[in-house]
């Protein structure tokens, strides 16, 4: 029998292979599964309510709608405005070609006025954003301008001085985030 193989030898190794490779039980599976399960039901909830991460991508927006009338302002060679309306209800922001009211820039996206709504029922994405009451400050104005430069301007009416100082703080729940615009460059900058 010295070259030949027994059924009883082959299925006694299969036996032996088996019991080595150490599988899982059904228990062990089910106290994984349950774990996961108990993580996920805490951890999910929270990704919705995620307040920080909402005012920051309306930090964002408001950056890239600013950014765009400044690019616009250097493009067009000529004066665009940014008028921050934070005492109505709901708040908006619109972007202007001249200090006349209406006469608002055409929103490449959506081909109407550039307007912003923030808070209930305002623009996708910032209907959780509110401007604080006095957190837009433009040297003490709520209308921002760009020269054909790109340089900011804080406006009165309808006079234009060089700002010196701008920030606009938003916030969402318990978070809230400072947008900074820098004299003579405009950048902005989040903190």
């Amino acid at each position: 029998m010295s070259g030949k193989i027994s059924i009883n030898s082959v299925v006694l190794r299969a036996i032996r292979t088996s019991r080595s490779n150490g599988g899982f039980t059904l228990v062990e599976i089910l106290v994984v599964v349950v774990i996961l399960g108990l993580a996920s039901a805490m951890i999910i909830p929270q990704i919705g309510s995620r307040d920080d991460l909402k005012v920051a991508a309306a930090a964002r927006m408001v950056i890239a709608d600013i950014s765009y009338a400044q690019n616009r302002a250097i493009a067009t060679q000529s004066m665009q405005y940014v008028t921050f309306d934070v005492a109505a209800t709901p708040q908006t922001y619109a972007l202007y070609k001249s200090t006349t009211a209406g006469d608002y820039v055409t929103d490449p996206v959506n081909k109407g006025s550039f307007i912003r709504t923030l808070g209930t029922g305002g623009t996708p994405g910032l209907t959780d954003i509110v401007i604080d009451a006095g957190a837009v400050s433009i040297d003490g104005q709520t209308k921002l301008a760009f020269d054909s430069l790109g340089q900011p301007y804080s406006v009165t009416g309808n006079a234009a001085t060089v700002m010196v100082a701008g920030t606009i703080r938003l916030t969402a729940g318990s978070q809230s985030l400072t947008i900074t615009i820098e004299p003579y460059t405009g950048e902005m900058s989040v903190q």
